[in-house]
């Protein structure tokens, strides 16, 4: 039986690309039960845009934000994390077009004791202007003949994907991930303690692969268009990395500052499709927060 699927989409002041992002949501073949937004604090644009379009979907949506601090992107997801009601979770980034199949593809090839590691196409400054805008098949071959798309490989969907495991975390990229929500519960979802850009999904990755789940890496299918943007400030990756190499020494399974920080009382504000807020903690995450609970830290 196929799981539950919640869509996690992490965004910050892009309601245009975020605009995009959700007129291919809601156009997938299969849509997904929930689609949580996870906002690093947006302006009000973004949350029109979002609550506009999630007003009109039949399945729910969610928007959780949190006051601009800084880079907090593993925050940011812990809170959305903390509220899904899904039973696998699939995380997008909120200027990365999905193709069409591409929540069936990470719902088919879900596995327990697997994270599902998709792949991605750079889209080009130039073609980054429309692309999105109009057919996704017709914007996707107008960039190609252009040469605007960068990464040949992961341009069109395959009938049969390539599935190997992988036994590291060499090219994980949260832009294009999924996981069962209950093993993300065990390990303590994303570390706080990553402030700024970097490291903070290959953390997640390494402590998956330390507690005993595999990476699945797709090629060929669970595809999605990464529209061109300005380089984010890289001033912090060097703490980053210090504390990725912390991780991996001491093979740990699990962080102290994560997941567990959200599922008491809510950190960040939710509101529903309906625009209200909800300053409750999720009721349906009972499952997760007793994985978080029976944890034992080893960092």
């Amino acid at each position: 039986m196929k799981p539950t699927v919640t869509l996690i989409i992490n965004t910050y002041n892009q309601p245009e690309y975020l605009a995009r992002v959700l007129r291919a949501v809601a156009g997938q073949r299969d849509v997904p039960d929930e689609v949580i937004l996870a906002d690093d604090g947006s302006g009000e644009e973004t949350r029109r845009v979002f609550g506009q379009w999630a007003a009109a979907q039949s399945f729910g949506a969610r928007h959780v934000w949190q006051e601009k601090d800084g880079f907090r992107r593993s925050r940011i997801l812990n809170a959305a994390i903390a509220q899904a009601q899904g039973e696998y979770l699939i995380f997008l980034d909120g200027d990365t077009i999905p193709h069409p199949r591409f929540v069936g593809d990470h719902r088919s090839h879900a596995r327990r004791r697997y994270y599902l590691q998709g792949h991605r196409v750079l889209v080009t400054e130039r073609a980054s202007t429309v692309f999105g805008v109009g057919n996704f098949s017709a914007d996707r071959q107008k960039a190609f003949l252009a040469g605007d798309l960068l990464g040949i490989k992961h341009i069109f969907r395959w009938p049969i994907a390539l599935r190997r495991v992988k036994p590291n975390y060499d090219g994980v990229r949260g832009c294009n991930l999924s996981a069962w929500r209950k093993e993300l519960a065990e390990i303590n979802g994303y570390s706080e303690d990553y402030i700024g850009w970097g490291c903070e999904d290959l953390d997640l990755a390494l402590r998956l692969i330390n507690s005993g789940v595999k990476r699945l890496d797709v090629r060929g299918q669970a595809l999605c268009y990464h529209l061109w943007h300005p380089k984010l400030d890289r001033s912090n990756l060097a703490a980053n990395e210090k504390l990725l190499f912390e991780t991996a020494a001491g093979k740990s399974t699990t962080c102290e500052r994560g997941l567990n920080l959200h599922l008491q009382k809510p950190l960040c504000t939710v509101w529903t499709e309906e625009g209200s807020e909800e300053p409750k903690a999720n009721a349906g995450n009972k499952p997760v927060r007793r994985a978080v609970e029976a944890m034992q830290p080893s960092r």
